[in-house]
């Protein structure tokens, strides 16, 4: 199918009723499963997207994100939806805000916005979806390392600030500790560690920047990195999102005991210290198997930079939240936001 081919379906998706739109899903799912299925036939790891190669999967995810915008199209800068079509550009259709005269299409406001080779972009989701190193990116789509690392920051835009806006019945929370790393950085303020590398000091020390995660038992997820290890850090993170009837556990740790106190909570604090692991119905063992699985998780990269770990955090939420239902389709689609 030729590119004018392309836009005049495109075009006719506006035209079709959600009965209609859910069986186009529908067919064009069972369209690129057996497009995958008849190219991983074969050899036994997905071969490397060569630079300017088509994707039938890129092009039913850039449609479907085209769809889903035109379902209700909004203005990007004043959010307004009086808008009419206003022809195409860059194979990507168009609009016109009636109110602001402004143009724009549906990835402009978005972390995909101005982002060139969209062939590549489904390639680099899937690649997000592994987990896999910026280097093993970089071989694999056929782009250069620097924008192997740029793409992977504006694919992680939108999902970084995706986190649980409401916890409820009982809430788990605990610090978890990364090392502190200037990793990528020209010039560092300390001598160069070994990739990964460890603390020169055992325990927590200035060395370790903490994170706080807070999950309910139905696996909805906060985190936020803390700047110091204080009843008014730990109270802005978690009095926003903690339901006034919910129950809060964590360890002993004096700014749990505070924030639940000013907050109004009822708090089990654990003895850990002396081996008390549960009271009753209570532990941290949810939020502390998470901790776990993202510790393991980040291992594989062997250090990440702490500007950039909030970025991270929310790679994993996404991935440890979707688990084997994230595909390409659907990381793509978080990307856009």
């Amino acid at each position: 199918m030729d590119d004018d081919m392309f836009q005049n379906v495109l075009s006719a998706l506006t035209t079709l009723r959600p009965a209609q739109l859910a069986a186009l899903e529908v067919a064009v799912r069972n369209q690129m499963a057996a497009v995958v299925s008849e190219q991983t036939a074969d050899p036994p790891a997905p071969s490397p997207v060569p630079t300017g190669a088509s994707s039938p999967g890129t092009t039913a995810s850039i449609a479907s994100i085209e769809a889903t915008f035109a379902a209700a199209p909004e203005c990007p800068h004043c959010a307004s939806t009086s808008v009419r079509r206003w022809g195409s550009a860059n194979r990507l259709r168009r609009y016109r805000c009636k109110q602001c005269s402004v143009t724009f299409n549906a990835l402009t406001g978005t972390p995909l916005a101005q982002l060139h080779k969209r062939e590549l972009w489904a390639a680099h989701a899937q690649t997000l979806v592994e987990g896999i190193s910026l280097r093993k990116v970089a071989t694999r789509i056929g782009v250069d390392l620097t924008t192997a690392f740029r793409w992977r920051h504006r694919f992680l835009k939108a999902p970084k600030g995706l986190k649980a806006k409401r916890l409820e019945g009982t809430v788990e929370a605990d610090e978890t500790f990364f090392l502190y790393s200037e990793k990528g950085a020209r010039k560092l303020r300390r001598p160069a560690r070994k990739r990964g590398g460890v603390a020169k000091k055992r325990g927590v020390s200035g060395e370790q920047v903490p994170v706080l995660i807070a999950r309910d038992r139905n696996a909805a997820t906060t985190d936020e990195i803390l700047k110091e290890r204080s009843t008014r850090a730990i109270e802005a993170v978690l009095k926003p999102v903690v339901a006034k009837s919910a129950i809060l556990v964590s360890d002993g740790a004096r700014a749990y005991q505070a924030f639940a106190f000013y907050a109004g909570l009822p708090h089990i604090a654990l003895n850990l210290s002396a081996g008390e692991r549960t009271r009753g119905i209570y532990h941290i063992q949810n939020v502390n198997n998470y901790c776990s699985r993202l510790k393991g998780w980040m291992q594989r990269f062997n250090g990440v930079a702490t500007k950039y770990l909030d970025s991270y955090l929310g790679w994993h939420r996404i991935n440890d939240r979707e688990g084997n239902t994230l595909d390409a389709s659907r990381m793509l689609a978080a990307a856009w936001g």
